[in-house]
């Protein structure tokens, strides 16, 4: 069977790339033997990142007839008249083109929005935009009415959807009335596991030392990017509070791309003079950010969206702790986690002393959480789940 898996994430895009990025190494190890991939890409630097995985690619360029079809064809009225004169736009012109059976997006990307001959399957990662919409994220360039015209799309038309976790497929059939049996949970993607396999004789502790960071103090790290539903202002209030009781023995680490919130965060560490609590790194290669996993104490996420996340697996699969926002996750994820309250600072701290004082019992979560990753989330069996869809095509 030809597939075309369309790629368009860069590294500025955060999880969703990594998680491409991890796809891609799954499918040449476990699927490339069944079905024969092409990725489809907009430009040269894809090309070279997929290329660079042993993979087959072509471009398809974004020109001027297809920026005009996004924006048209989102109107009834010129649907109507591509549909009435037999117009295929210059998407589905270049697939047809190429004799694909099935196209796979690995996201939400707009672009899926012009495929409607060719049948698809499609990512579609979080619905939280439709309960957190006041988030200036969702306000932008890829906003929520964006965002729900490719999702009605891909309920519409394609052959199947992939969601990240249980929350998010009942968010999809109770908003957009999907079909259940349409709709697959499958985990993300990550990639740190097989790097840290594939590179275990590699110095983490030297390049754990050339970060910088202060010793002897228990080190909670935050991998995200500065959006504002990511909360970094949770972290903020607890370290001001920390200097506040003079507690020294917390350091929290920050790392991600600049998405609009790293001026204020950055502002706000001077303000209150923080610096003794937190450090920022704008980004860390796959190798610095393992060397951190390995020396952490744990991981916290305060964020106001994400059932699941990529630092949570990785989390599992370290097996560090991880301070995640009450309630969020997945029920069947809840007991791995340590829960805490974003609405109150002194929730951390609590659930913190907690987690040193009964070491025997949080030793004993971590190691259910490895269990848990091992027997759903490693790499064989995401290409099992990916396999049954393709095979059921």
């Amino acid at each position: 069977m030809n597939v075309g898996i369309y790629f368009e994430t860069s590294k500025s895009t955060g999880g969703a790339h990594h998680q491409n990025i991890s796809l891609i190494e799954i499918f040449n190890t476990y699927l490339k033997n069944n079905y024969d991939f092409t990725y489809i890409v907009p430009n040269q630097e894809q090309k070279k990142i997929v290329e660079s995985k042993g993979s087959k690619c072509i471009i398809f360029k974004k020109g001027l007839r297809f920026r005009v079809e996004q924006f048209i064809l989102k109107f009834n009225f010129f649907k109507a008249l591509y549909k009435k004169f037999s117009i295929k736009n210059s998407f589905e012109s270049f697939l047809q083109s190429r004799r694909f059976d099935l196209i796979f997006f690995n996201a939400p990307y707009e672009t899926s929005t012009l495929v409607n001959e060719t049948n698809f399957i499609i990512m579609l990662l979080s619905m939280q935009h439709r309960t957190h919409g006041f988030f200036p994220e969702y306000k932008g360039k890829h906003d929520n009415e964006t965002r729900d015209h490719i999702i009605d799309h891909a309920v519409k038309n394609s052959f199947k959807i992939f969601v990240g976790s249980e929350k998010d497929k009942n968010l999809l059939i109770e908003l957009f009335n999907a079909e259940q049996n349409k709709v697959k949970v499958q985990s993300y993607a990550f990639n740190l596991p097989s790097v840290y396999e594939k590179n275990k004789s590699f110095d983490f502790e030297k390049t754990y030392k050339n970060l910088d960071i202060p010793q002897n103090k228990n080190i909670l790290i935050y991998p995200a990017q500065f959006w504002a539903h990511k909360n970094h202002q949770y972290i903020i209030d607890i370290a001001l509070d920390l200097k506040k009781s003079n507690i020294k023995d917390i350091f929290f680490v920050f790392c991600g791309f600049d998405k609009g919130n790293l001026k204020i965060v950055k502002n706000k560490i001077q303000k209150y003079q923080l610096e003794e609590y937190i450090k920022i790194f704008n980004y860390l290669d796959d190798l610095e950010l393992i060397s951190l996993y390995l020396k952490c104490f744990g991981v916290i996420m305060p964020s106001f969206v994400g059932y699941t996340t990529i630092p949570m697996y990785e989390a599992f699969y370290f097996k560090k702790n991880i301070f995640y926002t009450k309630g969020l996750s997945d029920n069947k994820l809840q007991s791995f986690l340590t829960e805490i309250d974003i609405n109150n600072i002194n929730s951390f701290k609590d659930r913190y002393y907690e987690t040193l004082k009964n070491k025997i019992e949080n030793d004993q979560k971590l190691k259910d959480a490895k269990k848990f990753y091992d027997e759903y989330c490693d790499s064989k069996n995401t290409a099992e789940n990916f396999k049954k869809v393709f095979d059921e095509y």
